[in-house]
């Protein structure tokens, strides 16, 4: 299946606040990367719960355990680099087996809005234009930056504005919206972090929960 990766977003953020700021491309990348900087961690880790995860845990074979705890689902986040999805208390050849996972969570956005260094360098390629937005939220339409052309494959991300992350991300295939991915957040000690992603099928109506527990920060 087709579908619009998170590289867009980076330009996204930098479209958003020159429709705020004017055209000093340079004072709009030192407010994100301010935002950045007080609301995410240079790095964290933490673990995460899922009814797939749940399910698939219990079918590991005890000759890959290691140790007395129990196998968990860890993302590794850190700036510049995004995020990794690790299974820890199993041996180091099955840790990575459940990275598929990863590319759930760059629908949400939150790896790439949490490198802000990243977006300077698809301000250039530019395919996304201002939509809409209210007192609270601006949503933006945007499309790959590898399109030849603007056609019915599209994201439509609303961004906070108090706080610069995306609470929602819409998808569209031949312009009709497939996916969805809606991000709770709330501070964790100094920083402001997701607790919650729901992604949803909406072809299916279906969904997948992606609850965000005990962060621990570097």
């Amino acid at each position: 299946m087709r579908r619009i990766t998170f590289s867009a977003v980076m330009i996204v953020v930098f479209l958003v606040a020159l429709s705020l700021f004017g055209n000093n491309i340079h004072e709009i990348y030192r407010k994100i990367v301010d935002s950045s900087e007080r609301i995410t961690p240079k790095s964290y880790r933490v673990r995460v719960e899922n009814d797939s995860f749940s399910e698939a845990l219990a079918e590991l074979p005890e000759e890959i355990r290691t140790g007395e705890e129990e196998p968990a689902v860890m993302i590794y986040f850190e700036k510049g680099e995004g995020v990794r999805i690790v299974i820890e208390n199993i041996r180091s050849e099955y840790a990575s087996l459940f990275s598929m996972y990863e590319d759930y969570l760059k629908f949400s956005g939150i790896s790439n809005v949490q490198n802000p260094m990243e977006f300077k360098e698809m301000i250039d390629q530019g395919k996304v234009q201002f939509y809409e937005e209210d007192n609270k939220n601006i949503i933006l339409k945007a499309w790959e930056p590898e399109q030849d052309e603007k056609n019915g494959d599209y994201a439509l991300f609303t961004l906070s504005k108090s706080k610069w992350v995306i609470e929602k991300a819409l998808y569209y295939l031949d312009g009709t919206p497939y996916v969805q991915a809606e991000n709770k957040y709330k501070d964790f000690g100094n920083y402001y972090l997701p607790y919650e992603i729901e992604l949803m099928n909406l072809a299916d109506n279906s969904s997948e929960v992606f609850r965000f527990m005990e962060y621990q920060f570097k």
